[in-house]
């Protein structure tokens, strides 16, 4: 019987790597890996930083509303009840809460739930007026990474018609 030549014979390479190169292809990716990690690490922490400050200034803003809306006397106290905070009266890393002056009625409760530095430089809480003014002039919060290399930190700052700003770092000018 005479072929037609239609059906070959011929050896294909496997399709795949080989055992050199998928030791190579993972070395690299490894090797990627590693160096992204400490910017992933970075942005990571920048987010949860600047959501802890986004909350306390809408908290800050909201405070002045209620307090105008109740026609009452509100005061904003910290919460001291997660591991990573200190004993100090200033350290509101844990969170706050929006109670009523006189401490009768919570309304409002924000819990931080990683361990960031968040501090107010009175030891009492923030009286909010039924005008809705907020504390004093030059009372200020700073929000910052407990990651020092990081140099991560912002500062809510009160001037004397009860705004606030914010600026980057830790020290209002």
């Amino acid at each position: 019987m005479q072929t037609l030549g239609i059906f070959h014979s011929h050896k294909h390479a496997q399709p795949g790597l080989t055992l050199v190169e998928l030791t190579l292809v993972l070395t690299v990716l490894g090797t990627l890996t590693l160096l992204a990690v400490p910017s992933m690490q970075r942005l990571l922490e920048r987010g949860r930083v600047e959501l802890a400050r986004d909350l306390l200034l809408n908290d800050l803003h909201m405070a002045r509303v209620r307090a105008l809306q109740l026609g009452q006397a509100l005061r904003l106290t910290r919460l001291s009840d997660c591991s990573w905070a200190t004993t100090t009266g200033s350290d509101w890393s844990c969170g706050w809460q929006l109670q009523l002056a006189d401490g009768s009625q919570t309304l409002q409760v924000t819990t931080l739930h990683t361990p960031l530095l968040v501090s107010y430089t009175k030891t009492s809480a923030l009286a909010i007026s039924v005008q809705g003014d907020l504390g004093g002039v030059g009372d200020r919060w700073t929000v910052s990474s407990r990651t020092a290399s990081l140099n991560l930190a912002y500062a809510l700052c009160l001037n004397n018609a009860s705004r606030i700003r914010v600026v980057s770092g830790s020290v209002c000018s």
